[in-house]
């Protein structure tokens, strides 16, 4: 058949299987084939609700070689199944070998960096740690074809309303734009299975919108140039977010004892956006600082910005005042715990002690030099499908699990410290 007559069978029959593709697949099973084009030809009747312009004869020329990639359901469930503790999460993403790396990254790129942070007023320790805690520094650039990771995360979550837009279909359309215009190339189009790409990981429509030059060539490619990554990234921080260039993201501090009560939750986050005040204000009303040692010092923050207590996993345990920089970061990446990723290994890079206060556990979590240990010897034991790698996938879990119950300790897939130790005693 002629490619033209191709196309405009394919728009008629996306008329025809529009309503196909208007509620959330389930997420128990991979996506038939016949449903998934079902969901492309839907998706095609739909582009006049794109944010950018998108002819469908367009989206369907490389749409229509898209492939349903089962990898992006079995994120979306692991999202869900493995919950992770504060202590574990920050121990392996802050640990010594990604300090040491990104301390390498901002000696190698001095220039670049200071550049960069002149001009946005970010600091160039948090362009580098996001760097770092998104593709560890360059290579975990990640390996989903970013078309096929967008229509099938639109196919598996499309929008309630076909007539409106939302966030999953105008991903997949952005994705398409951005071939269009020969924006990226298709052999690197590669990323992560929610369709994030690039050293610094932006999904297509925030590409569109946010994507910067930062090494003069006159092109922004978060692929291939670092610099225009750290350029891209700190204009995310200052469009989006409203970076505060004098403002710290967190000060740890010490609570008033007749606050405290309120911040004893069992376990559960806090976050008092509402009673943002000056950090004067905190300090007349005894919030204290922590230095490096664990003390408690007066609370004293350069420019005098507004703050507001961030608990997360409330008292025992760290306390913070954060900053709009707090939420600037949240805005790069919805999670409380990605936002203190990036916060405390920045801190470390400038030769902080990173979080001081111990965490409400007698069992801190691992390194990924710790972790790597644990599945070499999970390896040994013969649990063939763990690679040690230093990421505590779901075969590492298994293992775990499996080793928890020969040695006869509660029930659990995690290891920290003392239970890996108990776990890898003869």
């Amino acid at each position: 058949m002629p490619r033209s007559l191709t196309l405009r069978w394919l728009l008629a029959a996306a008329t025809v299987l529009a309503a196909g593709c208007s509620r959330a697949a389930p997420l128990d099973q991979p996506m038939p084939p016949e449903q998934f084009q079902a969901c492309v030809q839907s998706l095609a009747s739909q582009t006049n609700t794109a944010q950018r312009p998108l002819r469908s004869e367009d989206f369907l020329r490389y749409a229509s070689t898209a492939q349903y990639d089962d990898r992006v359901r079995q994120s979306m469930l692991v999202q869900v199944t493995e919950p992770t503790f504060w202590w574990d999460d920050l121990a392996a993403t802050t640990d010594d070998q990604r300090v040491e790396e990104g301390r390498a990254v901002l000696a190698r790129e001095r220039e670049a960096l200071q550049r960069i942070e002149a001009q946005f007023g970010v600091p160039k320790e948090i362009i580098v740690a996001l760097y770092g805690i998104e593709t560890n520094y360059g290579p975990a650039l990640g390996r989903i074809p970013i078309l096929d990771a967008t229509i099938s995360l639109a196919c598996l979550r499309p929008c309630p309303d076909p007539a409106k837009t939302c966030s999953s279909r105008e991903r997949a359309y952005a994705a398409v734009r951005l071939l269009r215009d020969n924006k990226v190339k298709p052999e690197t189009y590669r990323g992560s299975w929610a369709g994030a790409f690039g050293r610094t990981q932006f999904v297509p429509d925030t590409f569109e919108q946010i994507a910067v030059d930062g090494d003069g060539d006159g092109v922004a490619d978060i692929v291939g140039s670092e610099r225009d990554a750290w350029a891209s990234t700190a204009n995310h921080l200052v469009k989006r977010g409203g970076w505060i260039t004098t403002a710290p993201v967190y000060v740890e501090v010490v609570v008033p004892p007749a606050e405290r009560a309120q911040f004893a939750t069992g376990g559960n986050a806090t976050r008092q956006r509402d009673r943002a005040q000056k950090a004067s204000a905190w300090a007349a009303a005894g919030w204290q600082a922590v230095d490096a040692a664990g003390k408690p010092v007066p609370l004293q923050v350069n420019g005098d910005p507004e703050l507001f207590p961030f608990l997360p996993v409330g008292l025992p345990g760290p306390a913070f005042l954060v900053s709009r920089n707090f939420l600037s970061i949240f805005r790069y990446n919805n999670s409380e715990k990605y936002v203190m990723e990036v916060a405390v290994l920045a801190n470390k890079l400038a030769g902080g002690p990173g979080i001081v206060t111990p965490w409400p556990t007698d069992d801190p979590g691992l390194s990924r030099a710790q972790v790597r240990e644990l599945q070499s010897w999970l390896v040994q034991q013969g649990y063939g499908k763990v690679t040690a790698d230093g990421v505590m996938g779901r075969n590492t879990r298994d293992a775990i699990e499996a080793e928890r119950a020969k040695k006869g300790l509660p029930p659990g897939r995690r290891v920290g410290q003392r239970t890996m130790r108990l776990l890898m005693q003869s």
